[in-house]
């Protein structure tokens, strides 16, 4: 989705400005920083996927609010059968905790924005800023989602805030692709022009 996002970018907008600011990425070969932020974003989306292969066998989708527990504590020494110690989940404190999760999803996540953010703002300056605006707007909406509804109330602000996090990612991949010299390769396999 993110992908297909900055090809419209990129032909729906100021494309003769977006391939002028490209043009000069093409003699310095700086077309493999646009690449290496490309693969810093994919690393940063795979470390936080990863621990999914092991949070469905210790919390099901219907876990509600247990599911914002980042680790599951058990008392050193404890015995093999004594109880797992988990986040309060309820009143205050709960949304507390929960507004506190949302908080380290976003650390755990924006990094690879970031960087994506000046590189592709370089190139497409205004469609950046819409896509940080978003990308803001969306992490605010998990936040106040996660604390005051729970489990599932952040799902809106997660969608919006992921779509712009890869839309600036495949935008340096674009950039990437276009001035390393690979346009027409891409666009046979994409069967979009670029």
């Amino acid at each position: 989705i993110g992908g297909a996002i900055a090809v419209a970018i990129f032909q729906k907008g100021n494309t003769a400005l977006y391939n002028e600011n490209m043009e000069s990425l093409a003699k310095g070969e700086h077309g493999y920083l646009y690449a290496a932020a490309a693969v810093f974003g994919v690393m940063v989306s795979w470390v936080n996927q990863f621990p999914m292969l092991y949070k469905h066998k210790v919390m099901r989708i219907n876990s509600g609010n247990l599911r914002a527990n980042m680790m599951i504590y058990k008392e050193l020494g404890a015995k093999e059968d004594a109880p797992y110690i988990g986040l309060e989940t309820e009143g205050p404190v709960g949304c507390y905790n929960r507004a506190n999760r949302s908080l380290f999803h976003f650390t755990e996540n924006s990094l690879a924005f970031a960087v994506c953010l000046v590189l592709a703002g370089i190139i497409f300056p205004l469609p950046v800023l819409a896509l940080t605006t978003a990308f803001a707007v969306g992490r605010m909406m998990h936040q106040i989602g996660y604390a005051t509804a729970g489990y599932g109330g952040h799902a809106l602000g997660h969608v919006i805030s992921l779509a712009a996090d890869m839309t600036i990612q495949m935008l340096c991949v674009l950039v990437a692709v276009k001035s390393l010299g690979y346009s027409s390769q891409v666009s046979q396999i994409i069967r979009v022009e670029l």
